[in-house]
């Protein structure tokens, strides 16, 4: 089996459900319009295959919750949960992670057609505002809404497409089984083309993020490779898959579930870290900006990126700084340093440096690159190599640092002897191990925290900034030893260097 497709417990997707909802005959009451946001919520399982459902074996009603990245519950026996996105009137959900005690039956029946039902793309009939009814082939769900979704809810935000690889393991239901081959299906998405690689095709072809959580394939060229049928006829299934457009969701771990046409994928993102800032490293004009002749003879603006640091002149000024691109995503911590003239009308390039500064992805194009952030997108074409060095940047942490944490959750992070830190805030404390990890490929220092602080975790800005430091991170930390940056999969923490 390849890949790996388990969804994660309680983590629901996405949701836009389109039902046909009007009654021929006229009425004077308010009609109900079934929307994304009508599945959200807590709902009871009222009939299982049109037979009243059986309550839990602790005496718990069977339950069900929809959220923005898929579905959870309990129906008797165990905890399950799995991604999920409703679209084009069916639920697409993926295999559900569940706990594994045995009950016997009814309880395991019941739960056991609750989850193949989920798993296998329903038809959604909403039957008004609080009655939900879920169809397969062979079985029915009948459901009663009972609340919205808890508060403390932690909800999962699609991921950008541009610049992703994404590995994914089953379709349509079924794991991949593909003889002979190392991985499965894999999809690679720069800043305008895509491409699809399976044992036995690679298809290609041009792509656009048509809002958050939907893209759109256009195919347009194929590669025969030599494979056996077994293969042949799934890679074909495939490239069918892969076309068009497509709704998707994420769990928190980078797992995916990807629908449309009547088609389910399920995968998980590639990790890459920042194993490729040396390759993106380079300096960069706006495409298509201004030239030097058409601003009179003054430099166009320009941005220069090296391995841990980046200079931006905006036409105007120049600034710099910390630079990391950590999984093509390209975050900056200003030094300070930065020129003041009084621009003439037209001469800086504001968009340019807001875009630059507001934690853009990066997708590779024909000439440069491309960048993208809800700030705006901007075109850059490559000019030349990114000047030698990093500018005394460095990389190192010793015992005895202390940073000082900016932003909203505060604190401070102490390097202590014998790899050890500690993470300091407001709402309590958390220490662990770190080492270096220059030979892994998510980055240059690895966190292990022994244990979480158990009161940030009602906190979101506190939780945020405890899981900014787990796992591999990369750290740079300024030529004058003043300010740090550290990123990883959770996003950047910007901070200052006590001296």
């Amino acid at each position: 089996m390849l890949g790996r497709y388990a969804a994660m417990g309680k983590n629901v997707a996405a949701l836009l459900i389109a039902v046909a909802a009007c009654s021929a005959a006229p009425s004077r009451q308010p009609q109900f319009e079934p929307s994304e946001q009508n599945l959200l919520g807590q709902w009871r399982v009222i009939a299982v295959d049109g037979r009243p459902a059986v309550m839990g074996r602790d005496g718990r009603p069977p339950v069900l919750t929809f959220d923005e990245h898929g579905y959870g519950g309990y129906v008797g026996c165990n905890s399950f949960g799995g991604l999920g996105l409703a679209h084009e009137s069916r639920f697409y959900g993926g295999f559900a992670l569940s706990t594994a005690m045995a009950c016997g039956a009814p309880f395991d029946t019941q739960e056991n057609g609750v989850q193949s039902l989920l798993a296998s793309a329903p038809t959604v009939e909403f039957a008004g505002p609080d009655r939900l009814v879920l169809t397969a082939a062979d079985r029915k769900l009948e459901l009663a809404r009972t609340g919205p979704l808890p508060s403390d809810r932690v909800p999962v935000a699609p991921i950008p497409f541009i610049g992703s690889v994404w590995s994914f393991g089953a379709l349509d239901g079924r794991a991949i089984e593909m003889p002979g081959a190392q991985s499965g299906p894999t999809l690679t998405v720069e800043g305008d083309d895509f491409t699809l690689e399976t044992p036995c095709l690679i298809t290609k072809g041009r792509w656009h993020q048509s809002g958050s959580g939907a893209i759109s394939l256009a195919p347009d060229r194929r590669t025969e490779r030599n494979c056996n049928a077994a293969s042949r006829s799934q890679s074909e299934a495939w490239a069918q898959a892969m076309r068009g457009a497509l709704r998707y969701s994420n769990g928190p771990n980078g797992e995916i579930l990807l629908a449309g046409g009547g088609h389910w994928m399920i995968g998980d993102l590639v990790r890459r870290g920042s194993r490729e800032a040396a390759s993106l490293a380079g300096r960069y004009e706006v495409e298509g900006g201004p030239t030097a002749a058409q601003r009179n003879g003054a430099k166009p603006a320009e941005l220069i990126l090296t391995r841990n640091a980046y200079y931006l002149w905006d036409g105007c000024n120049r600034t710099e700084g910390l630079a990391i691109l950590f999984e093509r995503q390209l975050f900056l911590h200003g030094s300070g340093v930065t020129t003041l003239a009084n621009c003439m009308p037209r001469r800086d390039d504001a968009y340019l440096k807001r875009v630059v500064t507001s934690e853009p992805r990066i997708g590779r194009t024909s000439t440069g690159l491309l960048l993208s952030s809800p700030a705006g997108t901007i075109r850059l074409r490559r000019t030349g190599d990114a000047l030698p060095g990093t500018g005394s940047v460095t990389t190192r942490l010793l015992a005895g640092m202390r940073f000082t944490i900016l932003g909203a959750a505060g604190g401070t992070l102490a390097i202590m002897p014998r790899n050890r830190f500690r993470l300091t805030q407001p709402c309590g404390n958390i220490e662990g191990r770190w080492r270096e990890a220059r030979g892994e490929r998510d980055g240059s220092v690895r966190f292990g925290p022994d244990s979480p602080a158990e009161a940030c975790n009602r906190d979101p800005a506190a939780r945020l900034l405890q899981h900014s430091f787990l796992g591999n991170v990369d750290v740079a930390i300024g030529p004058n030893r003043d300010i740090a940056l550290f990123a990883g999969r959770f996003g950047a923490v910007r901070a200052r260097l006590e001296r």
